[in-house]
């Protein structure tokens, strides 16, 4: 069954915490696992493993922004959207309030081909993920992800 994004809560809820702008963050699990992508050098937190994702463009619903940054950074093809878990805000020079919010998913095929932004990827459980550089709160959404993952193929 594929999950069913409360997009319009979402949206109300960010725009009444003053949210400027939403970004999506992707868990592809695979062999108990998660998909991690790490930024080129020369970017915003270079040489950090994430989740793949990025901003939720005009007009654009969450789904359709985690098919095209899914498929854009990994050359993943989306099926479908399983299930959502926490996120955390942040900013950036030119975004003064993101909120990321994240979906795990499945995909056709686990074969990554990444773009331009990243130089390295990796399926990680918790055990590697001690060995990547990443952020705090990149970590917490990773050992979240894992949860997620465990908790779909737990009601499977």
């Amino acid at each position: 069954m594929t999950y069913v994004i409360p997009e319009t809560a979402i949206r109300r809820q960010a725009e009444a915490d003053g949210i400027t702008h939403l970004s999506t963050g992707i868990a592809v699990a695979y062999d108990g696992k998660i998909l991690v992508v790490r930024r080129t050098p020369d970017d915003f937190l270079g040489g950090s493993y994430e989740l793949p994702g990025g901003g939720v463009d005009p007009g654009e619903t969450l789904t359709e922004s985690v098919a095209r940054e899914l498929l854009e950074e990994t050359n993943l093809r989306l099926t479908r959207v399983v299930a959502m878990f926490p996120g955390f805000e942040y900013s950036t020079p030119s975004k003064p309030k993101v909120r990321q919010l994240n979906f795990l998913v499945e995909t056709e095929g686990h074969e990554v081909q990444l773009s331009a932004e990243h130089d390295d990827f990796v399926f990680v459980d918790e055990k590697g993920l001690k060995l990547l550089e990443m952020t705090g709160p990149m970590k917490d959404c990773f050992k979240n992800a894992l949860s997620a993952a465990d908790s779909f193929r737990a009601n499977a």
